[in-house]
């Protein structure tokens, strides 16, 4: 732009007049354009940018009056100034006639040289001034587009963000509103995405989020609108679509997804689950479809990896309660809800606790105790599990130091360690700081870590298990029997101790099952190793006997002790250190043994709903709600999960009626949506006992 001419336009009937400006005006940096009709003039301006018109007022045919005019109405051209030039004999009227038709200034014949020069070089200066403000403009514009862009997009895969799909949503439903449409959103997060950030980088794992944004943008039709929403989430809108189309993009997506995925050297296979809801059966407005669909992303996750759920069709009271307590587990360390048990393990040839196993719980101010079994998983979802596990290392360490202070009991602890924990890089520093920092020592730590832990990042837990031995901390391998390779890691994994799952314990007293045979094998194998056995969940005498029998070296199990506050489990060691040992390793004592100390276990799954209580609680809410027989039958329904087609084909009724029972139902119950009402089941049970 700086090195183009300025064109300056030169409009006179008589040549000798064009050669006389022509050389008054002329420099370099003009492009001096010469027309000598008014007719002529006007071709010009539709090729050039003028920076100024030198107008000769007097021209046969069109004389610069009607020039002028025609240049002020069109709108590319109204704003170049024009410089009349006339004889000096024109009176006042005349020259009123030229500004009343656009004229800036007139020149008068004959003209001075110096003034015309400058009058000129004055608008061409005019010009460049805004020339260089309409580029500033533009670049102003240019970078506004830009800052606008990168609000509304993800910087790393070019999609729309959370705020553009917060305003598509709410657009798109009032769209829908408006023309009775259903509207599909379809919630997608890809399974343990995390494990690839910690253990390539992240720089693969970006550029892997970049693949898998460009696959879906490629399955979701033209109408359709895509957004990341976080980290390895992304959100789909589907207009004017109902469950069955969105199940079929859904499908769709898991299909494309058994595809590889090539990154540099790497081959990945992603899986995802993907949650579902449909305007506006299940919600009428952003912030319930959100809500819900959120839900049956959840209750995808739950029934494993590469699977999808339907908000309205795979909500219950139980997916509900899971769903609750993800968003409450978040706050359960700030707000000293988790607490640490300890279960004590027995060596059989002394009766001696040795060693025993922290189980964390959490203590939810309403629901009461929940076992790491429900909401370990939870956290293992999410990043919450590496705070939870460091929480509980800093705990033990700080119990260790009450016991050892109070009884000099030095006390070996096992702690369970997430299989999330082996890909971080910061693993040792972080153990080595907490036990320097509480000056515990290594001795006294014991990690326990199951098969899964290994599988797919075998060399770096290897080197990580290597470390852990060279600070002289107890490595267990837990839950064995159960994996996939399992005499391969121990031979290749330097493991102190080997734990025998429970399920080869149920059976173990029983000569007639396989049980036996396998623990046998386990115990002979461990013990040409030089490894420590345990076997855990013992509960019977029986199966106590049955490995004594076995030379298995120490027991954990509520034959023994159930997990224990710190302050029962050292009145229970010192019980022990009284009595010597616990008893005689001969078979025959231990009837008496048997009457005195066995518990009698409560085979109820302590994760499951006391179903009980919830019939009460649903029969209470239909008395209070006025439900009729068969709105009761199908609310009851709706509380296990089912969806319209199911309720239809339960009851023998069609789908359209099933709607109609559902809309009476929901506005008996003074609720908007399923998941409400499944609430108001929850609320109800939590006023009864014995609901957990």
């Amino acid at each position: 732009m700086e090195n183009e001419k300025i064109n300056i336009l030169l409009v006179d009937d008589r040549p000798e007049n064009i050669v006389a400006l022509e050389a008054i005006i002329e420099r370099d940096e003009y492009n001096l354009v010469k027309a000598y009709s008014g007719e002529e003039a006007l071709k010009y301006l539709l090729k050039y940018d003028f920076a100024v018109i030198l107008l000769d007022v007097q021209m046969p045919g069109m004389d610069g009056f009607s020039t002028a005019k025609i240049i002020k109405a069109r709108e590319k051209t109204k704003n170049i100034p024009i410089l009349f030039i006339t004889a000096n004999n024109q009176d006042s009227q005349y020259i009123f006639m030229g500004y009343s038709v656009g004229a800036i200034d007139y020149i008068l014949k004959p003209f001075d040289p110096i003034i015309l020069k400058s009058k000129v070089e004055r608008f061409v200066e005019i010009y460049l001034l805004r020339q260089k403000l309409i580029s500033q403009s533009n670049a102003l514009e240019e970078k506004n587009k830009l800052i606008e862009y990168m609000a509304y997009h993800d910087g790393l895969t070019n999609l729309p963000n959370r705020r553009m799909f917060n305003d598509q949503l709410v657009a798109k439903i009032s769209k829908a509103k408006q023309t009775n449409e259903t509207l599909g959103v379809m919630y997608v997060d890809l399974d343990r995405f995390k494990y690839i950030n910690d253990s390539l980088g992240h720089l693969v794992g970006d550029k892997l989020l970049q693949q898998i944004a460009i696959k879906l943008s490629s399955i979701i039709r033209e109408e359709d609108f895509i957004a990341r929403v976080g980290g390895d989430e992304f959100i789909i809108l589907l207009p004017n679509s109902g469950t069955e189309d969105c199940l079929e993009v859904a499908e769709t997506i898991i299909k494309q997804f058994k595809k590889p995925f090539y990154i540099d050297q790497y081959e990945f296979y992603m899986t995802t689950c993907i949650g579902l809801s449909i305007f506006p059966y299940d919600g009428e407005d952003s912030d319930t479809i959100m809500k819900n669909v959120d839900a049956a992303l959840y209750r995808a996750k739950e029934q494993g990896k590469n699977n999808y759920s339907v908000y309205h069709s795979g909500m219950n009271i139980k997916s509900y309660r899971t769903y609750l307590l993800q968003n409450d587990l978040r706050k359960a360390i700030e707000h000293n809800q988790l607490t640490l048990m300890y279960q004590p393990k027995i060596h059989l040839s002394t009766g001696k606790v040795l060693s025993a196993e922290a189980l964390i719980r959490w203590n939810h101010p309403k629901w009461g105790t929940i076992s790491p079994t429900e909401f370990i998983p939870l956290a293992e979802e999410s990043d919450l599990i590496i705070e939870i596990d460091r929480w509980v290392l800093i705990n033990v360490c700080k119990q260790i130091n009450k016991w050892k202070e109070s009884h000099n009991i030095p006390l070996r602890i096992a702690i369970n360690f997430s299989a999330q924990h082996f890909i971080q890089r910061n693993l040792i520093k972080e153990i080595e700081q907490i036990l320097k920092d509480y000056n515990v020592d290594p001795h006294l730590i014991e990690i326990e870590i199951t098969e899964t832990s290994l599988l797919g990042n075998e060399e770096a837990v290897k080197q990580t298990l290597l470390q852990l031995k060279e600070m002289n901390i107890k490595i267990t391998l837990d839950d064995y029997g159960t994996g996939y390779s399992s005499l391969h890691y121990l031979s290749n994994f330097l493991f102190d101790i080997v734990k025998i799952d429970r399920s080869f314990i149920q059976d173990v007293a029983n000569k007639e099952k396989n049980s036996r045979a396998i623990v046998e094998s386990i115990i002979t194998l461990a013990r040409n190793l030089d490894l420590n056995v345990v076997a855990e969940g013992v509960e019977t005498v029986e199966q106590l006997n049955a490995l004594i029998d076995l030379q298995c070296e120490e027991v954990q199990g509520y034959i023994f002790s159930r997990p224990q506050l710190p302050d029962n489990l050292l009145n229970y060691i010192l019980e022990c250190e009284e009595k010597n040992k616990l008893f005689s390793s001969n078979s025959s004592s231990f009837s008496s043994y048997q009457n005195e100390n066995v518990i009698l276990l409560n085979k109820k799954n302590e994760n499951e709903l006391n179903q009980d209580v919830i019939q009460i609680a649903i029969q209470n809410i239909k008395t209070h709600h006025a439900l009729s027989t068969r709105e009761s039958e199908v609310f009851s329904l709706i509380v296990d999960g089912l969806s319209n087609k199911e309720i239809s084909e339960k009851l023998f009724i069609s789908e359209h009626t099933v709607k109609n029972h559902i809309t009476n139902i929901l506005s008996k119950l003074c609720v908007s949506d399923r998941v409400q009402a499944i609430a108001l089941v929850y609320e109800t049970c939590m006023n009864k006992k014995n609901v957990l």
